[in-house]
């Protein structure tokens, strides 16, 4: 009876999805632990106790960055940080759009990186402008200069003219941006997306372009990302700027934020990137096909979706391939 339950757990969703993402983790350990080139400052969110309790984090984002005010009573939070920079949500989880940061979100409301990095030195955050051959030719001298082997470092530009981004050193020389920068704690969302795009979009991106498309891209699984919406501008800057990109985030009906007004939003992030938020989930509420938006993507994303933690997710994953 034993043998037949193990079985089973071993053929089961979660079991399927968890086990192969820790065993990527686990090969990878020592390279996705490791950040040479950030400052020190990050090394205190590296100990063993950030991932138990937030109270270290906490502390740097308060008492350190300064981004947030030591408050966590609710009706102080309200009033104190309802500013809502992006930082904001970093704590106190989601829980449905309605834990202490998460219910005060508004998606459709729009910041500059300023504003939303709410940082008091300017240098630390990107400018919002896209990233130009002169940006990839100046990156690549200072590494010449400043680093041992440099030829093994230097940004490279794929077929279509997309930077390769290789590192963290390699975002932050292309823009501009000092190794003390904290810019990379919330950078991991549009860069990871990025990182997809230039990495596995090749046929996708390509044949868009021959047919004088946009890239039609869904990022299911959207929670946290709508504190940052303008965030996301940072994919489009690092992308050619002729590039046009459709985005829609799909966010399941019981996870929009208290107060929002709508579940159902459009806006031009930046010149090359139109983005939706719809709520719904696929096979449901959504067309089961992807057909959202005037077609189905040419692309599916899901940034912490819960792939294993939802036996729903099996269906979708098994039909997209």
């Amino acid at each position: 009876e034993k043998h037949r339950e193990l079985n089973e757990m071993r053929r089961s969703w979660s079991h399927q999805c968890i086990c192969a993402t820790w065993r990527i983790y686990v090969l990878r350990r020592n390279e996705l632990s490791t950040f040479p080139y950030l400052a020190d400052w990050h090394l205190p969110l590296l100990r063993d106790d950030c991932f138990i309790s937030e109270s270290t984090y906490h502390n740097y984002l308060t008492n350190i960055l300064g981004v947030l005010s030591p408050v966590n009573i609710d009706s102080e939070y309200s009033t104190v940080n309802r500013k809502q920079t992006w930082w904001a949500t970093e704590l106190y989880g989601w829980s449905g759009g309605s834990s202490l940061s998460a219910k005060y979100v508004e998606p459709g409301r729009r910041r500059s990186y300023i504003d939303g990095f709410a940082l008091k030195d300017s240098t630390l955050i990107p400018e919002e402008r896209f990233v130009t051959k002169e940006d990839i030719f100046v990156a690549n001298e200072k590494i010449m200069q400043e680093t041992q082997f440099p030829e093994a470092r230097l940004i490279q530009t794929d077929d279509r003219g997309l930077p390769i981004l290789s590192s963290w050193e390699h975002y932050y020389r292309l823009r501009s941006l000092p190794p003390r920068s904290p810019a990379a704690l919330l950078g991991t969302y549009p860069l990871t997306l990025y990182y997809a795009i230039q990495r596995y979009g090749i046929v996708p991106l390509t044949v868009a372009q021959m047919l004088d498309k946009p890239l039609k891209i869904h990022i299911v699984g959207v929670e946290k990302e709508l504190n940052f919406v303008d965030w996301f501008q940072e994919v489009g800057f690092l992308l050619p700027e002729e590039v046009m990109i459709e985005m829609t985030w799909v966010v399941r009906e019981d996870m929009f934020p208290q107060c929002s007004q709508s579940k159902s939003i459009s806006m031009q992030l930046s010149t090359n990137i139109k983005l939706s938020i719809i709520g719904g989930t696929y096979g449901d509420s959504i067309d089961p096909n992807f057909d959202v938006n005037g077609g189905p993507p040419d692309m599916i994303i899901g940034m912490n979706a819960g792939l294993y933690a939802y036996d729903s997710w099996r269906y979708v994953v098994s039909y997209l391939h």
